[in-house]
């Protein structure tokens, strides 16, 4: 079945060399991976920042809750935002910024 729930922090891709995070969810060099599709809900901040590859958020099409940040921030070949239709509610702070293929949300 997967995750279902992430308590605390969740965030995909590389370290950005002028910032420092204590995550409790960190996945160093991965893109949003297909097991990431059952996660509902997120009881921290989400972010997805400097992944190699990810095209499209599709894997996280489960999510509707986010109880902190949203951050996606530079993902050079992220074109789309599909995948983050069903999100109902983000507690905090909605950041999209810097992701150059990006033409449209």
């Amino acid at each position: 079945v997967g995750v279902t729930w992430g308590v605390g922090d969740l965030r995909f891709g590389r370290d950005l060399s002028w910032t420092t995070f204590d995550d409790d969810w960190h996945f160093v060099d991965e893109d949003v991976p297909v097991q990431a599709s059952g996660i509902r809900c997120v009881e921290g901040d989400l972010t997805i920042t400097n992944t190699k590859s990810t095209v499209h958020l599709s894997p996280l099409a489960n999510l509707a809750v986010i109880e902190g940040d949203l951050d996606i921030s530079f993902n050079d070949q992220l074109t789309t935002l599909t995948g983050l239709d069903g999100i109902t509610t983000v507690g905090d702070d909605l950041r999209i910024s810097y992701n150059d293929q990006l033409t449209t949300l």
